[in-house]
């Protein structure tokens, strides 16, 4: 069976949100990890509607540590900001939260930023949600054409959103919007909890399929590869079946994974590692 490359494996910050932004990249040096998903959370790395850190200073950090980064994630869903707020002031300040997402993915080099569908109010017409969450997202999509940037969709699950949360209503979305900068990404955690398979979102997307958050679920919980129940060498062959060379990100997210997270990773790793090829 064809492998992966290890330009492809991609790790994130998530899960050492306990521990300093410089503990997480000597982390990834020790590991050989070349690629990071920077998730915007402080005190990694401070985003907000107004503007964010110092990039200069972030640059300067991953040069040291040999490390690039390859995508974004603005922390949303938990916090204050998310795409279908119903408030308009809420719904501003968002849109100026996750322009500014682009406009840092533009400058540390990324060329994508991940994005999702937020969640309406139980109880609010759903037709009215989904409309403002898609005419949010098709405004986003035109700041990031102008950057340069792609904009990567998830899935979230069932608990997460009332928008999308399953393949149906992804391709419903990524239709209605059909804009150049919105490309898919499978979320391996969402997709299993909604029964789906890896191969009818390759069957929907085909080369638009760029990206993905692949861990090893039950599937309900970001596991570290090992520590699940799903078929690893499986879900590669399907890919190669596919021609997938995007990237696979490592969104260890699970709160027993915080007070240790360079173990997490090491064990996560050495998996991973019995698959590359180069």
């Amino acid at each position: 069976m064809k492998g992966i490359q290890r330009g492809q494996l991609v790790n994130m910050n998530q899960h050492y949100r306990r521990f300093s932004l410089d503990y997480f990249l000597d982390c990834q040096q020790r590991l050989g990890v070349g690629q990071i998903e920077l998730w915007c959370g402080a005190a990694h790395f401070w985003l907000d509607h107004e503007g964010y850190g110092d990039v200069n200073a972030l640059r300067s950090k991953l040069w040291d540590h040999d490390v690039r980064v390859v995508s974004i994630t603005a922390p949303s869903m938990a916090y204050q900001y998310q795409y279908a707020s119903q408030e308009p002031e809420c719904l501003e300040y968002s849109f100026r939260y996750f322009s500014n997402a682009i406009h840092l993915a533009a400058e540390v080099g990324a060329d994508r930023v991940v994005v999702n569908s937020g969640w309406g109010y139980f109880g609010e017409d759903e037709q009215t949600m989904w409309n403002r969450c898609r005419d949010h997202l098709g405004r986003l999509c035109r700041v990031a054409e102008r950057e340069g940037i792609l904009l990567v969709m998830e899935s979230l699950r069932r608990d997460e959103s009332n928008l999308v949360y399953n393949l149906e209503r992804a391709e419903r979305m990524y239709r209605e919007i059909a804009h150049p900068s919105l490309k898919m990404m499978v979320d391996s955690i969402a997709t299993g909890a909604a029964g789906e398979k890896l191969e009818d979102w390759f069957q929907a997307f085909g080369s638009d399929l760029i990206h993905m958050h692949f861990l090893d679920g039950d599937p309900w919980l970001h596991n570290v590869w090992g520590d699940g129940n799903t078929a690893l060498a499986r879900q590669i062959q399907i890919m190669n079946d596919h021609d997938f060379t995007g990237y696979l990100v490592q969104e260890v997210a699970d709160e027993h994974y915080f007070t240790d997270p360079y173990a997490a990773d090491r064990r996560n790793f050495r998996v991973l590692e019995r698959f590359i090829e180069d």
